[in-house]
């Protein structure tokens, strides 16, 4: 399987009746206000959000049943894996292309930066290789939240 692209979405959707696809609110950048006391620096914070990473792929050899394996990484900007997945599909002989969605919740941030999701493919049930690097930018605005009484 060859993989064509992959993106990051809040939502996606396929018609049932044309197998077209929608993609709704592509992810490249986040800007998050968070509470300046509740956090100190180099610590992993969530941010309560839900995300699909949707991807295409060709088949090459559509006259048999095709695997595919994934691993998914989410690497913060001092190259530290924060969170990882791993799907694996199998594609009934006769599909020529495939694609495929992943419901991530919670996105895990440790500084403002270029974070970036990374798409492995498992090549020949060995070891996995690269087959996308999707950035996302996190900007973050720090403020002091106060309690009144």
């Amino acid at each position: 399987m060859k993989h064509v692209w992959s993106i990051i979405c809040q939502q996606s959707s396929i018609d049932s009746e044309k197998n077209l696809l929608s993609l709704f609110t592509c992810i490249e950048e986040m800007s998050v206000l968070i509470d300046k006391d509740k956090v100190s620096d180099g610590k992993k914070i969530i941010i309560p959000a839900e995300f699909q990473l949707v991807s295409f792929w060709t088949i090459e050899d559509s006259s048999k049943e095709n695997n595919l394996e994934l691993k998914g990484e989410l690497v913060d900007p001092d190259n530290q894996i924060l969170s990882s997945f791993s799907n694996s599909f199998v594609v009934k002989s006769g599909v020529s292309r495939f694609r495929n969605r992943t419901n991530i919740q919670g996105f895990p941030v440790t500084r403002e930066g270029r974070y970036h999701l990374n798409v492995s493919q498992k090549v020949n049930g060995g070891s996995y290789e690269l087959v996308a690097e999707l950035p996302v930018d996190i900007k973050i605005n720090y403020q002091i939240m106060k309690i009144s009484k």
